[in-house]
């Protein structure tokens, strides 16, 4: 099986990478698709011209996220976890698989899809390695959705057999008005309490170091 390693430098910069694999990826998705949904030369072009970052733009946006980000949180995470040698996650990794599955698996279930919206967040400090406390992120497919009066891309998953809003049951975990008790479980556990959301989460995290 042929993997590739996806580093993803800055968690802000995500997207732009994820879209790309999306792209480049769906002619290969295994998945009967007719010609007229391939991925053409054009779409690459647009890609290219409104996603896809230079070098040294990705560079900058790294350092910048060291200094103003790392910079300022390492210590009090330190402190915070009682652990003088924790480094928070700096990449993420996703073999190529992983993804394709992902994509023909939200385009079979969920085809009204028009997009991924990306949320950051923190792992359980009942995890453990890498993953115990350290930033991470998950997946969720979109649609239109009318939020306090403005039509936005709304990230959603399926909770017993029927879709939900990401954003309400956030709302609802905040103002403790979730049907489960907010004792027993965090907050993926919340939204994915069974086989078939659409959430994708646990990739590897790498902390800061050679080759991040």
């Amino acid at each position: 099986m042929r993997t590739l390693q996806i580093k993803f430098s800055n968690l802000g910069a995500v997207f732009l990478i994820f879209l790309t694999l999306v792209i480049s990826s769906c002619s290969e998705v295994k998945n009967e698709k007719t010609d007229s949904n391939q991925v053409t030369d054009a779409d690459i072009r647009v890609l290219k011209k409104n996603h896809i970052i230079t070098l040294n733009k990705a560079v900058k946006q790294y350092d910048k996220y060291s200094k103003q980000r790392v910079g300022l949180l390492k210590d009090t995470l330190k402190k915070k976890y009682k652990d003088k040698k924790f480094s928070d996650t700096r990449t993420v990794w996703f073999d190529v698989e992983t993804i394709r599955t992902y994509l023909a698996y939200i385009d079979k279930h969920a085809k009204d899809a028009e997009g991924f919206q990306f949320y950051f967040g923190v792992n359980s400090d009942k995890d453990s390695g890498d993953k115990k406390n350290h930033q991470t992120f998950f997946v969720a497919p979109t649609i239109k959705n009318v939020i306090d009066g403005k039509t936005i891309q709304s990230g959603f998953t399926v909770k017993n057999g029927k879709r939900v809003f990401i954003y309400e049951e956030i709302k609802k975990y905040l103002e403790g008005t979730s049907e489960q008790n907010v004792q027993k479980g965090g907050f993926l556990n919340l939204l994915q309490d069974d086989d078939d959301g659409y959430l994708l989460n646990e990739g590897e995290p790498n902390p800061p170091g050679p080759g991040n």
